[in-house]
């Protein structure tokens, strides 16, 4: 396992639904198998996180279908570093309700090998609940409660994180895989609620990182159905900024064409990090 406890760094051990560590700190595991690891220092609020509400919509939105040549993508990035015995261990920061996490174990990941983290903790109960194999917790990305060097794989999809963090946990020579948004992600969506909409920039390189490659992940994102279309709407955070007369339009469609545009970064954590 590669909990640790987030008060003192010790290793954490699962005795009796409890995760100890030697020093007496102990964190019961839920009855959907995950362990909250977030510390009330760490908290901005009472319920940090996206809500319950935009992660059901995220759900159902990304079951139907939608994002399935991300997942792909993603997929085809990490399926070299699999393994049947489950040695290779890969974490998914921000994993939210799990959809890639699920998608990783459908293409050759062994459950027992994946691990996800999200500061949600509704995202984190869907995820565990829906993956009981897996492994997850709440916690913090910037104050990762996992084991120095303990994992070989990092799974990043639009999450923050300080890049410190990332060298910990990873091993020398492990794997970042960085997803963003490409520069037109979502651009017809952002016409209709800017007077002035800006791609997305090019994002900054990451300390202590060697990138290896880099792939565009385009494809058109067809929304038919009013739910679908309410659905996407409550997952896409500045969906609720912008032009309030257009958002309303946009509630009041029953279909949409819009442009998904991802960039993937693979990257190596540098020995010397």
């Amino acid at each position: 396992m590669i909990w640790q406890c987030p008060h003192c760094r010790e290793p954490l051990h699962l005795e009796q639904r409890s995760w100890r560590c030697g020093n007496g700190h102990s964190f019961d595991q839920a009855k959907e198998g995950y362990v909250n690891l977030l510390p009330v220092q760490q908290k901005r609020s009472r319920e940090p996180g996206d809500s319950a509400e935009m992660l059901n919509a995220r759900r159902r939105f990304l079951e139907a279908g939608h994002y399935r040549p991300l997942a792909e993508a993603i997929g085809a990035q990490l399926s070299s570093l699999a393994s049947d015995d489950g040695a290779q261990v890969l974490m998914d920061l921000g994993c939210g309700e799990g959809y890639y996490t699920r998608a990783l174990e459908s293409g050759g990941w062994p459950a027992s090998s994946l691990y996800g983290i999200d500061i949600a903790k509704a995202g984190v109960r869907l995820a565990a609940k829906k993956q009981p194999q897996a492994h997850f917790a709440v916690a913090s990305s910037f104050h990762l409660p996992v084991a120095e060097a303990s994992v070989d794989a990092v799974l990043r999809v639009f999450a923050p994180g300080p890049a410190t963090e990332l060298c910990r946990v990873l091993k020398p020579g492990g794997v970042l895989l960085d997803v963003s948004p490409g520069p037109d992600h979502l651009w017809s969506l952002k016409s209709r609620l800017y007077e002035k909409p800006q791609q997305h920039s090019v994002p900054a390189a990451i300390t202590g990182f060697t990138l290896q490659n880099e792939m565009r992940c385009e494809f058109p994102l067809r929304i038919d159905g009013a739910e679908a279309v309410k659905d996407f709407l409550t997952m896409t955070p500045f969906a609720w900024k912008g032009n309030n007369a257009a958002r309303l339009q946009l509630e009041a469609e029953t279909s949409l064409e819009l442009e998904a545009d991802f960039l993937l970064r693979r990257m190596t954590r540098n020995q010397d990090s």
